[in-house]
């Protein structure tokens, strides 16, 4: 190990020497960085810690845009660096189109950790919920006195333990939290360099090494062990056999310790897989923080504000044409009208107030405002501050609407009450075969009554989540078909089972098309600031978009949010709505009756 991390550090000698040559180093900034945080992290013996500093100290005196206040030659202490960026005599404009930057590379980042937060939000949510006990732990230990000194958490102490998946404070389920929270550790990120005086290349790391230290602490995790431990236990029995108490009275004790001992062993082993699952979860954040942080922190790079197109001479309220490879552009905010990809944008003014018209869809610009607008072929992002204006068009996702409606076709037939809802039970029958032998009676007609007592928006996130799951275990197992039918044949619905094969296998092996076709039978609407109207079978549905979320009613019946997928169920089938931004599309799914007799 020792003559490894030797290679390192002359590797890391070489890579500095090309730095005060005035060359980049061989791999660049990023891969000088990532092995000088490897060696930080190594806890190096004595005589190359010393050589390490020494090496690590020219690295400093010539990182490009920082200096430090200790001199070249010093062996300063990790903890005590003051990083200072370079003074730069900026223009107004200059600064106004810096801050434009940091907008944009905030709300492309919100963007980002949203997608993020959908692929966290499944199963235990290890990651969110990590995140969370990060969140919570930093701000109580940064009121602390001896957190600006405590580089290395020699003095930390758990606060806050990483919270359970059900915890109700917390509401992990929702992806607008779920997303708020990555977002939160960002800006603490960006924050920690001058609450901590360290170089911005050492944040991740912080982290990494802050968030191990929670979970490893005493109380991190929860255990649900009840009653007296086996000490407690141990100890009573003792004092039984020094009391002389009866067989029974000693037998009664005895059975309770083995029974407590066995439970702490059990407890035991699930806390260590616990720390397992945490442990790697730490890892998958730090590989997002790593991402988009931009550099020197992690490896982005900062959004390049492109020159002004737009604005910049003549104020008259004349059709102008952007060059059409241009997929970005800023402007002075003033009334203007132009066509940016295939699109006709205007904007107007009415005393102080701005606004934004493109494609039939109207929006007000206000000061720091960031939004984006669907347009049939793409998503348009526009950010303001100040007087400017940048606005960035970004083709649509690979047919996000389309994925949605797919999985929304499969959810509608797993949503049919028909016999019991037969279409459920085969599907949680089918999960539970992968696992190894099944007790049928779990899914018998009589075990159904819940999923209609449960209000439909349960019945939908139960369904979903449980559809989440035999997909991941489809894909490992190439018999499930043979696993279908033998569960069909346990439950008597083979008929059943020979439609939800048909409906799993074409959703599982769907292949969106390659823009914003949604495909036959489906239609679409955008949802601006007055009311939409849906009509699709029997179903007349009203949609009404409020504070970024999208409502759902009809006639008589209490309004539900449309998040990104609905299935409004209906005598004829299940009406799928999925969204995307003001965007909704909607397909019916027709559902045959099978002909079998309901028991």
């Amino acid at each position: 190990m020792k003559a490894g991390l030797v290679e390192l550090l002359e590797l890391y000698e070489y890579k500095v020497d090309d730095l005060v040559a005035g060359t980049e180093p061989k791999g660049g900034m990023a891969g000088l960085t990532r092995l000088r945080q490897t060696l930080i992290q190594s806890n190096l013996p004595g005589p190359l810690a010393k050589k390490f500093r020494d090496i690590d100290a020219r690295f400093k005196a010539h990182r490009p845009g920082y200096k430090t206040t200790v001199d070249e030659g010093s062996a300063p202490d990790l903890g005590m660096i003051l990083i200072e960026e370079e003074a730069a005599q900026l223009s107004p404009e200059q600064e106004a189109l810096e801050k434009l930057a940091e907008a944009v590379y905030w709300s492309r980042l919100e963007r980002e950790l949203l997608r993020t937060a959908k692929t966290f939000n499944h199963g235990k949510r290890d990651e969110l919920r990590m995140t969370y006990a990060i969140l919570q732990n930093l701000e109580a230990y940064s009121r602390s006195p001896q957190f600006a000194q405590d580089y290395n958490l020699s003095r930390f102490t758990l606060s806050h333990p990483i919270p359970s998946v059900s915890d109700p404070r917390v509401h992990l389920e929702d992806i607008q939290i779920a997303k708020n929270m990555l977002l939160e550790l960002f800006r603490e990120a960006f924050a920690l360099s001058g609450k901590l005086k360290l170089p911005p290349e050492e944040t991740v790391p912080y982290l990494r090494r802050f968030a191990r230290r929670v979970l490893e602490s005493e109380g991190s995790l929860r255990t649900s062990i009840r009653g007296p431990s086996s000490e407690t236990l141990r100890r009573a029995l003792e004092e039984a056999h020094r009391q002389k108490l009866s067989i029974g009275e000693i037998r009664a004790l005895e059975e309770r310790l083995h029974a407590a001992a066995a439970e702490e062993r059990r407890m035991s082993l699930v806390m260590e897989e616990d720390r397992g699952r945490f442990s790697a979860a730490i890892e998958r954040l730090t590989t997002l923080l790593t991402r988009y942080l931009p550099s020197p922190r992690g490896e982005a790079s900062w959004p390049q504000i492109p020159p002004k197109i737009l604005g910049s001479q003549s104020p008259e309220f004349g059709l102008q044409s952007v060059p059409p490879d241009a997929k970005a552009l800023n402007l002075r905010l003033m009334p203007q009208r132009f066509y940016f990809w295939n699109h006709e944008i205007g904007i107007s003014q009415a005393g102080k107030l701005f606004g934004l018209s493109v494609d039939g869809q109207e929006r007000m610009i206000e000061e720091d405002a960031a939004f984006s607008l669907t347009l049939p072929d793409a998503e348009l992002h526009v950010i303001r501050y100040q007087d400017y204006l940048h606005l960035r068009i970004e083709p649509r996702e690979a047919a996000t609407l389309s994925n949605l409606l797919a999985e929304g076709r499969v959810l509608a037939f797993l949503m049919w009450p028909e016999n019991h809802y037969a279409y459920l039970r085969l599907l949680r029958a089918l999960s539970a075969r992968f696992k190894g032998e099944v007790n049928y009676g779990l899914f018998s007609p009589e075990t159904a009554s819940k999923y209609g007592e449960a209000p439909i928006d349960n019945l939908q996130d139960f369904a979903r989540k449980g559809l989440e799951v035999v997909k991941g275990r489809i894909e490992k197992h190439s018999n499930w078909i043979a696993y279908l039918a033998e569960v069909a044949r346990a439950l008597e619905l083979e008929s059943y089972a020979q439609v939800l094969q048909l409906e799993l296998s074409e959703w599982l092996g769907f292949s969106p098309p390659s823009r914003d076709t949604l495909g036959e039978n489906v239609s679409s609407t955008t949802v601006g600031d007055s009311p939409s109207t849906i009509k699709e079978g029997s179903a007349v549905l009203s949609l009404r978009y409020q504070d970024d979320a999208i409502y759902v009613s009809s006639t008589g019946l209490v309004p539900r949010k449309l998040l990104d997928l609905m299935i409004w169920m209906l005598p004829e089938g299940g009406l799928v709505l999925a969204r995307e931004g003001a965007r909704v599309a909607h397909s019916l799914v027709s559902i045959q009756p099978q002909n079998h007799a309901v028991p």
